[in-house]
């Protein structure tokens, strides 16, 4: 018996299908593992029968591989947040708890949760609708797997600094020696000066551990004064400007202009920060503006030369 796992999207290791391969590998069966990032990557091999199929989806571009999949495995179990949010690990029978790193054998580090869920209900956002309210998952020493595996940790947490045991979360990366990736970012606009000063006391890395790096994001226009405030507090207690990236929401906000996203790149600019847009809708000047921006070609080639050159910097003269 065995069965057939398909990661449609995303970098890093995905925890929903290292479950199912957890309980799988537990029951006996063996487990086959794909990423698969478009249509063609998913047709079967002849020398596969799998008696399920798995798939997980994080992004509604990749929908249409999803689709492809019921079409080659009608009978195919299909969630992550690009597909629905009904479709849970507890509801196909499976305990979420376990994890087989095996299908990623090229990943060292380890990744977990040290809470769920948000305080806030941004619009744009589904973790409130998928996760509810903040609660806590697990601790440090219940996230890495132990010698000889590093001390390094991605963690997924949407809100870190929500957990109301995160002064524990802390004293255990910070007395445990180890790096951590807040991959997923922390909330700059609610950041306290304890906070702040806690973040800054652990070695905070980007999620290949190569480099010092904290994320957070700058989702509204609205949002610069609390956000310039957690921003200065993380300076203040040793966190360097060049440190931080900061994601920025573009393409969401009726009347949006680019003059409005502009405004919000050379302010981050000149703090000192990396800003990295994140287009809502994929048009060709929200792309345009992104690759702009994440290409540090802003930082030399005026927007209206960018534009004239059709957002290709093969076109530039």
């Amino acid at each position: 018996m065995s069965v057939l796992l398909f990661q449609l999207d995303g970098k890093i290791p995905n925890l929903a299908l290292m479950s199912i391969a957890s309980y799988h590998i537990w029951r006996g069966e063996e487990v086959i593992f794909r990423v698969a990032g478009n249509v063609q990557a998913i047709r079967p091999h002849l020398w596969e029968n799998p008696s399920q199929v798995y798939a997980s989806t994080i992004f509604t571009k990749t929908r249409p591989v999803a689709e492809a999949i019921l079409q080659e495995y009608p009978n195919a179990i299909i969630g992550g947040t690009g597909w629905d949010l009904s479709t849970t690990l507890e509801s196909i029978g499976i305990n979420g708890d376990m994890l087989d790193y095996s299908i990623y054998p090229n990943f060292k580090q380890s990744i977990g949760f040290t809470q769920r869920g948000c305080r806030l209900n941004c619009s744009f956002c589904v973790v409130p609708k998928k996760e509810g309210k903040v609660r806590g998952a697990k601790t440090i020493p219940e996230i890495w797997r132990g010698d000889p595996y590093p001390r390094e940790l991605l963690l997924l947490d949407n809100d870190f600094f929500g957990n109301p045991e995160w002064k524990l979360r802390i004293k255990e990366i910070r007395d445990g020696g180890f790096r951590v990736s807040f991959n997923q970012g922390i909330n700059a606009r609610c950041l306290t000066e304890e906070a702040a000063e806690a973040i800054a006391s652990v070695d905070y890395r980007d999620d290949s551990m190569k480099v010092k790096r904290i994320y957070t994001a700058w989702d509204s226009l609205d949002d610069e004064d609390r956000l310039f405030e957690g921003l200065y507090r993380l300076v203040k207690y040793g966190v360097k400007p060049d440190h931080i990236m900061v994601y920025m929401l573009i393409g969401y906000w009726p009347g949006e202009t680019h003059e409005k996203r502009d405004y919000r790149r050379r302010r981050l600019r000149d703090f000192g920060a990396r800003p990295y847009p994140m287009p809502y809708a994929r048009t060709r000047e929200l792309v345009g503006f992104q690759r702009w921006v994440i290409g540090a070609y802003d930082k030399r080639i005026e927007w209206k030369d960018w534009e004239a050159a059709l957002y290709q910097p093969a076109n530039l003269g």
